[in-house]
């Protein structure tokens, strides 16, 4: 008998659960309940479609695991777009192997990140592969959603605009990097993904047509990444304030000891929002109402710098461009 071919202990997935009751595709169908929808209504308005691929080590953590954050990844990627998410499709591939009491709680928490968004799901699929093959759990959701409003476009920044972030910086990180080191800070930091389908067109609502310029999700390559990619399609320059970066005090000291710069730190709930200067105020009122941005803050503006640049001003007044790790090959890897 060949070594894929011997039966796992009772309570994990097989090889063999590609088809039959058993299967993880089943599992989510089952888990998802009336919130699966094969066959949905079509939706006035032009389509929007974001995919996202989600691995995170460990995939399952203190208050959260891969089922939520993929679910947050592709609502959230159509918020920034500045569509209104409506459907997913998720394809889940599982390590044989995997104790399906962890199956469960991933297609549980699908479920539960889906009923909060607001949405549904459209399609599911899932298959399992060979020990080794991936680390445990790998989920790919593709978003469907409708423009309402027009498309967000970073081009669209001017001089002078406002950069705004929805929720403190580095909590999703801190808890899975210290839960990964055993470093204890991840029990009073807890993750922060959540989906945020209703952020963005809550402030666009209270603010006028084209008072919000763009949004970007701060991702896996945190804020930086975003801010590097407004300068880039904007061609002016991006400017933030060190001081005003919302780092809570636990996740502070936690980058000190891991050596890591909150600007880089991946997030899960957290997005970056350009507005017009003179709709700031309305802009953070509309945010704070809302509970994906009770802790929203102004931390930047845009600059009419020829160079589509990022700068720091940093605490000590000096104005410094933003790192490049790329440059030297030592920029963080895969940090989650």
């Amino acid at each position: 008998m060949l070594r894929d071919e011997l039966p796992l202990p009772v309570g994990q997935v097989a090889l063999r659960d590609n088809a039959g009751a058993a299967s993880p595709a089943r599992v989510l169908v089952a888990a998802l309940g009336g919130l699966y929808d094969a066959e949905p209504a079509p939706e006035p308005g032009p389509l929007a479609v974001r995919t996202t691929t989600s691995v995170v080590d460990p995939p399952f953590y203190g208050n959260g695991d891969i089922g939520r954050l993929a679910v947050c990844a592709a609502v959230n990627a159509l918020a920034v777009a500045g569509a209104l998410p409506r459907r997913l499709a998720v394809a889940a591939v599982v390590e044989a192997g995997l104790p399906t009491a962890l199956l469960h709680r991933a297609a549980d928490s699908v479920r539960e990140a889906v009923r909060e968004a607001g949405v549904r799901v459209a399609a599911v699929d899932a298959t399992v592969v060979r020990a080794g093959e991936i680390d445990r759990l790998a989920l790919s959701v593709t978003g469907f959603g409708v423009f309402t409003r027009p498309p967000l476009d970073a081009a669209a920044l001017r001089p002078g605009d406002r950069i705004l972030l929805t929720a403190p910086l580095g909590s999703h990180a801190v808890h899975v990097l210290s839960l990964r080191a055993g470093l204890g800070y991840e029990y009073h930091v807890p993750s922060d993904a959540a989906p945020l389908g209703g952020l963005v067109e809550t402030v666009r609502a209270a603010l006028p047509a084209d008072a919000v310029r763009a949004a970007g999700v701060v991702g896996d390559g945190g804020l930086a990444a975003v801010l590097r990619e407004f300068a880039a399609l904007s061609g002016w320059t991006v400017r933030v304030d060190e001081a005003a970066l919302p780092v809570p005090y636990g996740a502070r000291e936690a980058f000190d000891v891991l050596g890591l710069d909150p600007l880089y730190a991946a997030g899960a709930g957290c997005l970056c929002l350009v507005v017009a200067a003179d709709a700031e105020a309305e802009a953070l009122a509309a945010l704070r109402g809302h509970r994906g941005g009770r802790l929203a803050t102004a931390v930047g503006w845009v600059t009419d710098g020829p160079d589509a640049a990022v700068e720091v001003s940093s605490l000590d007044g000096a104005l410094t461009p933003l790192r490049d790790d790329s440059e030297d090959g030592d920029g963080p890897t895969r940090l989650l």
